[in-house]
């Protein structure tokens, strides 16, 4: 299954650039404002305050440069002249007061009081000193001078200034983490993936989380990530710290994401440790338990490979838990033979995040291990798996939402009546106000089954173990589930439904209903016979064709579940119309088509489908029509009309009527009828008749139907 990435901001062209573009600005910015702040526009103004202030204080300090130059040209001067003053400074047409006394070769002074410049500042002395041997000046500051206003020559040392320093330690400390963040941002080969898709952060190899852990919180983006892809913040904890987890606390956190039960298997001799897992809630193939193995640190690659194939598995499903990807692990786990699966650690960190862990883990199997040994599908007995179950909501409704009542659920067999009942427990067992038992009979010794599942002592007196029965359900409500109630029926009908009338009673009181299940007998009771009891015990249900709609999904889900599709969705459509829409048969004809896939193939095409109609299991399962009856008399004319129908293609009632008039009497006929089309062998649509399977008429030539017709009539005397 390919998986859609994720929508976000940093899937959309242009994004990453202007992302680049920011975090220059934002870098300059900074920078800038603590070491060259007249060059950023935000700074520039504070450093600059007033402009008044600047420009005196500047054309000041020109007339010291002027005379710094002056100097340095050796203007003659007596041995006791004070060079500035010779120039004329302090006089009142400079911005200098000068201040006595002063030595030779030395200049002190203050600024004039002069527009408005600040006190501190007019306060503050400026003294500059030439050495007469070298002409160089020094300058010393006494008072509040800013720096920012001093001559080059009075500029404070900047490895001696502290202010100097921390400034320059503070722009250096931005740059760096501002370089090393963006390096993280854009050039971590684990952050840029996930920046363009969060949704790879599920496939992460689990050793890689603890890192991208710490890089992401020092981006700051732990957060944000987790919740574009969707991760629970808890779960990206314990994944985080998983790989430093012993093995069985690894095995305890991917079970609890797979809602399994881990536990120590101890009767595995192997270099590692040994877990099985049993799954509390059933996978979606038909897979019940594993086991896990976590080998020893070292034992990698060919060396385990070597070591597996010494083991015997027998028909245990065995999860190889990788620290490390291996390809040979890999490679030995898709043989066909074994039924060993890697879990490699991208599988553990999508067990471990991602939103549908049963789901990754089934698509892993499927990718290594037999696929008939993990089929979604379920072929045979009543479906137990919910993930298996489809449509029949109309009828659940009816059973589970309405006032409590009785049901009679009849149709053939492999029609769903058992997947039905199933079904009705699974949606009633959760409900606190409701107990729902299920009870399947193989003979009409109803009080006996029902004594052993209230784990009682076995009873023939049916009348003690309703009582006991209703006692479990003290004031809610009590529905008892019979399936496979033709022999019970048969047996009730010869012995004037001695234990129906029991069923009635307690029913009648309230403190219990009943929904049987079964085909013939029990159907024949409630609508044939018009003095049966049964008539109006309860509402009859008949099981036929499941919803269109419910048979693609059947059809297309469970494949789906394995990465599996029809390459052209009128394949899924051709097997409702040639199944009729009976699920076994629709369940059948996708196992088929699954055995006949090849080896790392994921489409089925045309080819396969029309291998898998034309099978011996579907062969099989539209077998069994020959017998629906014990009576031989009734078999015969089922048969009748079969081999009819199948050598005219088309059949009219009246022409059936007419071709067996003679033979047969007019109401077997219609109990015929009404059995084939109960048994979903014939369907009727007015006075219409064909066959509700189509793939049946595949089965029967018309010629080799019309001999076997002719062969049924023979043995009736009155065809002589």
């Amino acid at each position: 299954m390919v998986r859609r990435p994720l929508k976000s901001a940093s899937n959309r062209p242009g994004v990453r650039w202007w992302r680049l573009f920011v975090i220059v600005v934002i870098s300059y910015l900074l920078i800038s404002a603590v070491l060259v702040p007249y060059l950023n526009p935000f700074t520039r103004a504070l450093y600059f305050s007033n402009a008044e202030e600047t420009t005196l204080v500047t054309a000041a300090l020109s007339e010291i440069r002027a005379a710094q130059s002056l100097l340095s040209d050796a203007l003659p001067m007596g041995p006791d002249e004070n060079p500035l003053e010779k120039m004329g400074f302090g006089n009142d047409r400079t911005n200098f007061t000068l201040l006595e006394p002063v030595p030779p070769n030395q200049f002190r002074a203050r600024l004039r009081r002069m527009g408005f410049l600040d006190e501190a500042l007019l306060a503050s002395e400026l003294t500059l000193t030439m050495d007469p041997g070298s002409r160089r000046w020094t300058c010393e500051v006494q008072g509040a001078w800013p720096d920012r206003l001093l001559p080059e020559i009075c500029r404070r040392e900047p490895l001696t200034d502290p202010i100097t320093i921390l400034s320059w330690a503070l722009g250096l400390s931005i740059a760096t983490i501002l370089v090393l963040g963006g390096i993280l941002w854009f050039a971590n080969p684990l952050v840029r993936p996930i920046q363009r898709d969060p949704a790879r952060l599920l496939r992460i190899p689990a050793p890689e989380l603890p890192r991208l852990n710490r890089v992401l919180g020092l981006l700051r983006r732990r957060d944000t990530l987790l919740n574009l892809a969707g991760v629970d913040v808890q779960d990206w904890s314990e994944a985080a710290s998983y790989m430093d987890q012993r093995p069985a606390r690894r095995s305890e956190l991917l079970a609890l994401r797979l809602q399994a039960r881990s536990e120590i298997a101890s009767r595995w001799d192997l270099r590692g440790e040994v877990f099985e897992w049993r799954f509390v809630r059933d996978l979606p193939v038909s897979l019940q338990q594993v086991v896990v193995y976590f080998p020893e640190a070292g034992l990698r690659g060919r060396e385990l490979v070597q070591y597996l194939q010494s083991q015997q598995t027998a028909l245990n499903v065995m999860l190889v838990v990788a620290d490390a990807p291996s390809p040979e692990l890999e490679a030995f786990c898709r043989q066909s033979a074994q039924l060993f699966a890697c879990l490699d650690p991208a599988v553990q960190t999508e067990i471990l995040l991602g939103p549908e862990p049963q789901a990754s883990l089934v698509r892993t199997l499927a990718r290594q291990l037999p696929i008939t040994r993990i089929s979604p599908y379920q072929t045979r007995g009543g479906i137990t798996r919910p993930s298996a179950f489809f449509g029949r909501q109309q009828i659940l409704t009816r059973i589970i939402n309405r006032e409590p009542g009785n049901y009679l659920v009849v149709g053939g067999r492999q029609l769903g009546k058992t997947s039905l009942l199933k079904a009705v427990q699974r949606q009633l067992e959760h409900q606190p106000d409701t107990r729902c038992l299920y009870v399947s009979l193989r003979d009409h010794r109803l009080a006996p089954r029902l004594a052993t599942l209230l784990g009682l002592e076995p009873a023939e007196d049916l009348d003690q173990v309703l009582e006991a029965l209703a006692g479990t359900a003290s004031d809610g409500r009590l529905l008892l589930l019979i399936d496979e109630a033709d022999l019970f029926m048969a047996h009730e009908a010869r012995t004037a439904y001695q234990q129906l009338a029991a069923l009635r009673a307690i029913s009648d009181e309230g403190r219990c209903h009943f929904v049987l299940a079964g085909f013939w007998e029990l159907y024949a009771a409630a609508t044939l016979n018009y003095q049966s009891p049964v008539r109006n015990f309860g509402e009859v249900l008949t099981i036929g064709a499941l919803e269109p709609e419910a048979c693609r999904r059947l059809a297309s889900e469970p494949l789906g579940v394995l990465g599996i599709r029809f390459g052209q969705e009128a394949l899924v459509d051709e097997i409702v119309m040639e199944s009729g829409g009976r699920a076994n048969l629709i369940a059948i004809i996708c196992q088929e088509c699954l055995e006949r896939l090849g080896a790392g193939r994921d489409v089925i095409g045309a080819g396969q489908l029309e291998t898998a109609l034309r099978s011996q299991p579907v062969h099989d399962a539209l077998s069994g029509w020959t017998r629906l009856s014990g009576d031989a008399g009734a078999c015969q004319i089922d048969r009748a009309i079969v081999y009819l129908l199948a050598s005219r293609g088309e059949l009219l009632l009246a022409d059936l009527l007419e071709r067996f008039a003679g033979r047969w009497e007019a109401t077997d006929i219609q109990a015929s009828l009404q059995r084939l089309r109960l048994a979903f062998v014939v369907k009727q649509q007015g006075q219409q008749l064909s066959f509700a399977v189509p793939l049946f008429a595949r089965q029967l030539d018309p010629d080799e139907a019309a001999a076997y017709l002719k062969s049924e009539l023979a043995e009736n005397p009155a065809d002589n």
